[in-house]
């Protein structure tokens, strides 16, 4: 059985080497579509395509983005359609799985009782020793996730310029797949590391930083939900302590 990997990047530079160093780790091929990368996230990439079998293309973004002027779905599943595994991971750039899906995903991709895997999600908050936990009104924190699943069926992204989600063959929301939980944990680090903030990433309103730019204030409260953190206990991925090694954290 092989894997592949697939991301859309756009300035990934902060994530990218340690992201690149843990799916090429277990995937068989990694496709990677670029929105207009003005950082060196392409010599990044380039770099590891000397060594690893990683297709690259660009898909120039236009428009706001991380809004509805993009269009997301168009570029995922123009991805799905050159995946050559027959099983594709949808891991973006600011995620690393824990060290021990590596161990694991050969039984995952040989069994015939299921089609689509669900991870908890781990989202760091301010530093990558503290996460954020779900809040009444505010469930996007911390939630299971599908990151991994049969190609081949007919599994694609809904026709929607942003925040697409998967669907099954006949339309129907992935939830409805043959699909079981995995208790390994994917950790999402866009919000503890690098710059910790990207353009029009403020649209929930969470961080207080209108103009994009700047320290983020960890400490705002706009009133519609509590952001609720608790300290990391856990251990972060062996390429993500590296990487923190690196930087003296």
């Amino acid at each position: 059985m092989k894997l592949t990997v697939m991301t859309p990047v756009l300035n990934e530079a902060a994530f990218l080497p340690f992201y690149l160093d843990s799916v090429t780790s277990f995937a068989d091929e990694v496709i990677i579509v670029d929105g207009g990368s003005t950082d060196n996230s392409l010599e990044l990439i380039r770099q590891y395509q000397k060594r690893h079998n990683i297709h690259l293309f660009e898909i120039k973004q236009t428009g706001m983005p991380y809004s509805d002027d993009w269009n997301e779905s168009l570029v995922r599943n123009f991805m799905i359609d050159r995946a050559t595994g027959q099983w594709i991971a949808n891991i973006d750039a600011d995620e690393v799985f824990d060290d021990r899906f590596a161990g694991v995903l050969p039984q995952l991709m040989h069994t015939a009782d299921f089609d689509v895997y669900q991870f908890p999600f781990i989202n760091f908050w301010e530093n990558p020793w503290k996460i954020r936990v779900n809040a009444p009104s505010d469930e996007r924190w911390s939630n299971d996730i599908i990151r991994l699943w049969r190609h081949g069926i007919g599994i694609r992204y809904e026709s929607r310029k942003h925040h697409c989600t998967l669907q099954t063959a006949d339309g129907q929301p992935i939830w409805s797949a043959r699909r079981t939980r995995v208790d390994i944990p994917l950790y999402h680090y866009h919000y503890a590391l690098g710059n910790r903030i990207k353009f029009n990433d403020n649209r929930r309103g969470d961080l207080n930083v209108w103009t994009n730019e700047g320290e983020p204030d960890w400490t705002y409260n706009h009133g519609e939900y509590p952001i609720i953190t608790e300290p990391f206990n856990g251990t972060h991925p062996a390429v993500v302590r590296r990487y923190l090694d690196q930087l003296g954290r």
